[in-house]
């Protein structure tokens, strides 16, 4: 997502105040390809357990490096994919005949999330970047994903950066604030609950800060801290959000370059599959409380599970592509 990040102040896509080192070797690689040089050193994952490589393809290539920003990636019913354009103000949805045509756009400024809701609408949060979120421009809006020109309307408004979201089983919804480092839960009628989204961002404040993604597994929501030193993925308990706690450290100590955990997804096995700003496709056990990494390649944003096969995960990158990649059996 683009964010505020401590040592830059570039606006973001939740992530677009990420590193500016980050930026500038963007803008610098006409190209992008990709993984880091050889002689690089690989950036420390622990505590960590075997991990065989995920394979990776190209999806949907860049049409513009870096303005393509593709900052979340979501379903709909028919299984066809919408990806949020952050810097574009734009949400497209793509063909599912794999010819990578924009079937449909619909204008959302500074998109983060893209969710199906239990309704069928597609949900999108608005306000992804520092400046919205200091203002109170975030929320969440929605349309139908079969219309043939979808009419976006407001759901919810005057929330901060908002940024990941996900539906819990009754239909709530969750959405990540980045600037205020809570959880805003949004009622099914659109009304906010604000008293737990304070127990939320106060339990949240004690973890670590940057609430960027989220992903709603049973009775938990598990929730990754961008600005957290160790990678950090919470748990929070839905029925009670004070008793937030550490699911995963992705990183076993404070990093020189931090790995910025964003989007996240539950893929095979009941793993959650992270995103990370440096480059990163982690699978984490919030059971056993490791991780390992399954790819290292251009900067992630986002991840989701192909609707069709759920060992097939699609990732957005600060750079315009959207990359498939095919998970090992654990």
């Amino acid at each position: 997502m683009p964010r505020r990040r401590p040592e830059a102040a570039v606006p973001q896509s939740d992530r677009r105040g990420r590193v500016a080192g980050v930026v500038a070797l963007m803008l610098g690689s006409a190209a992008f390809a990709g993984p880091a040089a050889a002689d690089a050193p690989e950036t420390p994952v622990a505590p960590t357990v075997s991990c065989s490589p995920a394979k990776l393809l190209m999806g949907l290539p860049t049409r513009t490096p870096l303005l393509d920003w593709s900052e979340n990636l979501g379903f709909d019913a028919s299984g066809a994919i919408w990806v949020a354009r952050n810097f574009g103000n734009v949400v497209e949805k793509y063909d599912n005949d794999n010819r990578g045509q924009v079937v449909t756009s619909v204008p959302v400024t500074s998109p983060g999330a893209v969710r199906l809701g239990p309704d069928g609408l597609m949900y999108v949060t608005f306000g992804n970047s520092p400046i919205s979120g200091a203002a109170k421009q975030g929320g969440v809006l929605r349309f139908d994903p079969n219309a043939a020109d979808p009419r976006p309307e407001v759901f919810v408004s005057g929330l901060g950066q908002a940024n990941g979201a996900a539906f819990d089983a009754d239909g709530n919804l969750y959405v990540a604030d980045s600037v205020s480092n809570t959880i805003e839960r949004i009622r099914r009628d659109g009304t906010l609950d604000a008293d737990w989204t304070d127990r939320a961002g106060k339990a949240l404040a004690a973890l670590g800060s940057g609430t960027d993604g989220i992903v709603a597994v049973g009775d938990l929501l598990y929730v990754t801290l961008l600005e957290s030193p160790t990678a950090r993925v919470v748990a929070v308990p839905i029925a009670d959000p004070a008793q937030a706690s550490p699911a995963v450290d992705l990183a076993a100590a404070p990093l020189t370059s931090p790995l910025l955990p964003d989007d996240l997804a539950v893929g095979p096995g009941g793993f959650l599959y992270v995103a990370t700003g440096s480059g990163q496709l982690v699978r984490a056990d919030p059971v056993t409380h490791t991780s390992c990494t399954l790819a290292s390649v251009e900067p992630l944003t986002s991840v989701a599970v192909s609707p069709s096969d759920n060992r097939l995960l699609l990732l957005g990158t600060e750079n315009g592509d959207v990359l498939k990649a095919h998970v090992p059996p654990v």
